[in-house]
């Protein structure tokens, strides 16, 4: 077996560990430890992430014991004026899922791609997302949450006090920041600093696209995380077709919208980044083979009198041949089907919500 041959076995398998084994813990494993969930997840299965333990645990007391709480104080339930509220936690179970998967699917694209032997410092793509970002982000959420709380709790009971002082700041806000800062090392970070890396484009890729799928495949996967959230969102703030006096605040739909512009920008950030990138190096490529193939041909500008050298033709076949691998490379991280499902996946959480909301 050649060197070569054994390279790409070696590769094949390394990014089949990665996709088995999952990569190293997330930022909300960190956290998740801190609290004292790492103890238990390692009691409770070997190789668990304490993050999901920490979601599961948190999550579900919180939701049954507010509901009991409720019940047994006559106050109202949520899941009886709207029982798509069922689906918050699920949601939020959904993002530490998200997070999980969409990191070892990072990992993977980046073995797949062979970066650390490609590029001079591997290091920014392998890990692009800064070790304090994430803290940053907490701090910022879990500061806002706790004075927004503070400046607004004349009324509430016992279980606002623990939403709004506990679970809110230290369950919801990690969740979201760790599924958030995921998604933008895909959506943005990667691109961009696939862009200004020497990987480069690998213009025999059999699949014509540059050797960038498993990127271009992953930015679209990401995406179809956030229209699961958003569908959700919508069902939950306008609960269609539930017979109630459920009111839904002008800021909800803000929120939506917002929320839908930011993620759809994120993604055309994401496709214009690698598309500038690919036709950039297209471009430079096929410019210095040209330059090559006219030094071996005299009379190169005149297709009519042109003339080849027999020492020189078996060249001049060469360079065609890389001219035409390099032609036929798309300009587009990924197959025309990939973009035509990503498409349609943009334009659906809107359309949901203004048909669950005109409902």
């Amino acid at each position: 077996m050649s060197g070569g041959r054994q390279s790409d076995v070696a590769s094949v398998d390394e990014a089949t560990n990665v996709a088995a084994n999952g990569s190293d813990e997330l930022w909300l494993d960190r956290f998740a430890r801190a609290l004292g969930f790492g103890w238990l997840a390692d009691r409770v299965s070997d190789g668990l992430p304490p993050s999901y333990l920490y979601a599961i645990v948190t999550i579900v007391l919180f939701h049954t014991g507010t509901a009991a709480y409720n019940v047994l104080n006559n106050m109202p339930v949520i899941y009886r004026e709207n029982p798509y509220f069922v689906l918050q936690p699920l949601i939020l179970l959904g993002a530490v899922y998200g997070a999980h998967s969409l990191q070892a699917a990072y990992d993977r694209a980046m073995v797949e791609m062979r970066v650390s032997k490609r590029a001079d410092e591997p290091e920014s793509l392998l890990g692009p997302v800064p070790s304090w970002l994430p803290w940053v982000l907490f701090v910022l959420g879990a500061g806002l949450q706790l004075t927004r709380a503070t400046l607004d709790m004349a009324g509430w009971g016992i279980t606002d006090f623990v939403a709004n002082f506990l679970v809110f700041p230290f369950v919801f806000v990690p969740i979201v920041v760790q599924f958030f800062v995921v998604y933008v090392s895909i959506e943005l970070f990667a691109p961009w600093r696939l862009s200004k890396s020497e990987v480069g484009i690998h213009f025999l890729d059999p699949q014509g696209v540059g050797g960038l799928r498993p990127l271009g495949e992953l930015v679209k996967t990401a995406y179809y995380y956030i229209v699961a959230g958003l569908v959700g969102y919508a069902l939950i703030t306008y609960a269609p077709f539930v017979d109630s006096a459920w009111t839904v605040s002008p800021a909800a739909g803000t929120i939506f919208t917002a929320v839908w512009i930011a993620t759809v920008a994120s993604v055309a950030f994401a496709v214009f980044t690698l598309h500038r990138f690919m036709h950039k190096a297209k471009r430079q490529e096929i410019q210095r083979l040209e330059v090559e193939l006219r030094d071996r041909i005299q009379n190169p500008w005149d297709v009519k009198s042109y003339e080849i050298s027999d020492e020189k033709e078996n060249k001049v076949e060469d360079l065609r041949k890389r001219i035409n691998h390099v032609t036929a490379t798309s300009e587009y991280p990924a197959t025309f089907s990939i973009w035509s499902q990503l498409l349609l996946s943009i334009a659906l959480p809107k359309a949901i919500q203004l048909l669950i909301a005109n409902a």
